[in-house]
């Protein structure tokens, strides 16, 4: 009886899935490129992740070597949602800290990497292997160390156990001694780890349960598999796999003679013989385990003696989540569809779009940014800050920092704080304007002066930060400067109707039809606002901001799938010349500091802030990333500080590592430059100031900036016609702007008239 249970408990425990494997979070591929800030050894901590091998000598696919100064890896062709990695040979070369050049090709394609797994009650990290898999080296001296009589044996060694009866009599205590491999796999899938004879009896049943149903490969397979190794980040260490990974940063495959010889020394009591923690006793029991082998004829005394001769080096593996914030929101946002746990109970593969240099950099200037902004401003300590990074081209989230500290604070600021957002507005606006009325263009002279709106019955005076209105000026320079009125106006021309259902095609949902909406009076995240960005360098085309790519089974079954759907919310020629014009706010305008912090090349931006300087933004872009950083505290206070003192550092050091500041903003084959007069004294009928604008083709002036300009309608005089007519068809109460239809055609240049 006891003998058939034995055998029925083992059939049912291998007919059923014999591990809970852990669901894991990757990102996405890593694109590596001329520029960017990274350095060998973090790229090595990617690829380890990726389950790369670090060897002296890359030889095969799956191999890389580091230099001091350059990494070489051999690249396994592999392919995902939405990705493919080519095969073939990478080399990277690296100086001060930043990638020198990339051959054969730039930029170079590697595959995902581990950000985190996901793991059950157990918390066990494992990756099971086929016996093929494990090295014979390994094996040898696994079973040297722990059951050298393993392939001769019916599953329990007489021999052993009377050693250890004999040892448990003098000693007066019960110990478990004596045990075979088998019986140690039997104890480990299926009793606890109390040491009592009747536990000791029902091992031995089981053993020779698993003789019977098993190969002493198979057998030997599921030990290498099942077997504990130590702790590593918290994680139980599961299987060879696993513990090479985590002690030598290789697949088990690619284990040495003394790595394999170190693991098998260590089962007997892996964490008081942990590499990671003890490596001097590691070694100890790497040079026993090699003894044990030769004694066993399976090495010799030279290679013994040459093995014994090495230092043993350890290589730690990935430990702890990567990119935290970003892991947290890719749970939630999978759990919510597939069910509260599943990643885990299902072992999911998640796929992200996180790029880990990039994730690195951000969390690096921010958080040196935020330690320089506290010792400049004393005001400032104990602020926060968040940074969304997106890929022009399809949304993708690239970095998401959603706070200073992880560990104080697991609350994403990034995607969860929904913040008012200033003047950031702004471009948005004016692209909706250039759209709108291809009579619009970038010296198109606007007033400031102090004007009186009505809305919902209330009355409203904009006014400008530094409480000063400046009188008529450019556009280009409006903008730059960050004038309220012109803003306002703009967002009038435009139609506070039409501005609403453009700002929430981009993304922004909380935008509202109110004039205040012309100032950023409504709130929105910073992904938000990183992903509507996305329209200026995208020419027109707005590419909705994600984090998630997809989700798949252990069968590589995609259960979710969020592929990117960029639209179009703009023409190219509204996008290149709102571009343009901010690229002027970093030449010479809000933006004129990211200079000091690196940051040069082709960028364009706005900066933003709020009433009473709660918020402090800046958002912008290169040719190929938007960036959106927000710095301000929880509970509204102020840090008395604007968007071009406490954001603009933490943005400009991200771009100036980044290494896509030397690419060039797309251009309209409906857009010309022409020499234009923006200030003139119109007593003498001179131009004081020439510059070249921007106009939409056959909309240009013929005279040049030395003519004098004639009288011709202004903004000023375009919106109150406009108004009229609005008004004689859908009244509006007194004083209160209306929304006005879609810009007829008017003459260049515009000038306010009163």
């Amino acid at each position: 009886m006891l003998i058939r249970a034995a055998d029925q408990q083992v059939a049912a425990r291998l007919e059923a899935d014999l591990w809970d494997l852990p669901g894991e979070v990757l990102s996405g591929p890593i694109h590596i490129w001329p520029g960017l800030r990274h350095d060998p050894e973090a790229m090595a901590l990617d690829l380890q992740g990726s389950g790369y091998a670090r060897v002296n000598k890359a030889v095969q696919p799956g191999d890389f070597q580091v230099n001091s100064d350059s990494l070489m890896v051999i690249r396994r062709p592999e392919s995902g949602p939405g990705w493919q990695v080519p095969g073939g040979q990478v080399l990277v070369t690296f100086r001060d800290n930043k990638v020198a050049s990339v051959s054969p090709e730039s930029p170079a394609i590697l595959p995902p990497t581990q950000l985190a797994g996901v793991r059950g009650a157990e918390n066990e990290a494992r990756t099971p292997r086929a016996l093929q898999d494990f090295p014979e080296h390994l094996r040898h001296a696994v079973l040297a160390m722990e059951d050298a009589r393993f392939y001769e044996h019916p599953g329990v060694s007489v021999v052993g156990i009377a050693r250890a009866l004999v040892t448990n009599v003098i000693s007066g205590r019960t110990k478990a001694g004596g045990s075979t491999l088998t019986q140690q796999l039997a104890k480990n899938l299926f009793l606890s780890q109390e040491r009592t004879f009747s536990r000791k009896a029902n091992e031995l049943l089981l053993a020779f349960a698993l003789e019977r149903e098993l190969s002493k490969d198979e057998i030997l397979a599921l030990y290498l598999n099942e077997i504990y190794w130590g702790q590593s980040g918290g994680v139980a260490i599961c299987g060879a796999d696993q513990a090479a990974r985590a002690f030598f940063g290789k697949p088990v495959d690619r284990l040495s003679l003394g790595e394999s010889a170190t693991l098998a020394g260590i089962i007997s009591s892996p964490n008081a013989y942990s590499p990671l923690r003890h490596p001097e006793v590691a070694q100890q029991r790497r040079n026993i385990a090699l003894q044990r082998m030769a004694d066993e004829f399976w090495l010799d005394a030279e290679q013994v003696d040459a093995e014994q001769a090495l230092d043993l080096e350890i290589i730690p593996g990935v430990q702890g989540r990567r990119a935290p914030y970003a892991v947290d929101t890719l749970l939630d946002e999978v759990e919510a569809t597939l069910g509260q746990g599943a990643i885990a109970a299902q072992g999911l593969t998640v796929h992200s779009t996180i790029h880990p240099p990039l994730q690195r950099l951000a969390e690096q200037v921010l958080a040196e940014s935020m330690a320089k902004l506290e010792a400049a401003y004393p005001r400032a300590t104990g602020v926060q800050a968040a940074l969304v990074t997106v890929r022009v081209s399809d949304g993708a989230v690239l970095a998401m920092v959603g706070g200073r500290d992880y560990g104080s604070s697991q609350f994403n600021r990034a995607t969860l704080a929904n913040r008012q957002v200033g003047s950031t507005i702004k471009p948005l606006t004016l692209l909706a304007a250039f759209d709108q009325d291809p009579e619009l263009n970038t010296g198109t002279l606007l007033m400031d002066e102090p004007i009186v709106r009505k809305a919902n019955g209330k009355t409203w005076r904009p006014q400008n930060y530094d409480g000063v209105f400046v009188g008529e000026l450019p556009l280009r320079d409006a903008i730059a400067k960050s004038r309220n009125i012109p803003a306002v106006l703009l967002a009038e021309l435009v139609g506070l109707g039409p501005l609403q259902e453009h700002l929430r095609a981009l993304g922004l949902r909380g935008a509202t039809a109110l004039p205040s909406v012309s100032l950023g009076g409504f709130e929105a995240t910073p992904m938000q606002l990183a992903g509507s960005y996305t329209v200026f360098p995208g020419k027109g085309v707005y590419a909705p901001p994600h984090l998630l790519r997809a989700a798949a089974n252990q069968d590589g079954k995609v259960l979710l799938d969020r592929e990117p759907t960029p639209t179009r919310q703009a023409s190219a020629r509204a996008a290149a010349m709102a571009t343009s014009v901010l690229q002027s706010v970093i030449e010479n305008g809000t933006g004129s500091r990211a200079a000091r912090f690196g940051a040069t090349g082709n960028i364009a931006g706005k900066s933003g802030t709020t009433d009473g300087y709660r918020d402090a933004w800046f958002v912008g872009f290169s040719s190929t990333l938007t960036v959106a950083v927000w710095v301000g505290f929880d509970a509204n206070g102020s840090a008395g500080l604007g968007g071009s003192k406490a954001a603009l550092p933490t943005w400009s050091r991200f771009l100036a590592g980044s290494g896509t500041t030397s690419g060039t903003f797309p251009t309209s084959r409906d857009v010309v430059e022409k020499d234009t007069c923006v200030s003139q004294d119109w007593v003498l009928g001179e131009c004081s100031e020439c510059r070249p604008e921007l106009y939409t083709r056959g909309t240009a002036p013929v005279f040049s900036c030395s003519e004098p300009l004639g009288a011709t309608e202004g903004i000023g005089e375009l919106l109150e016609r406009k108004r009229r007519e609005s008004q004689s068809k859908d009244p509006v109460g007194p004083g209160e702007p209306a929304q006005p239809k879609p810009a007829s055609k008017s003459r260049w240049p515009w000038k306010w008239k009163r």
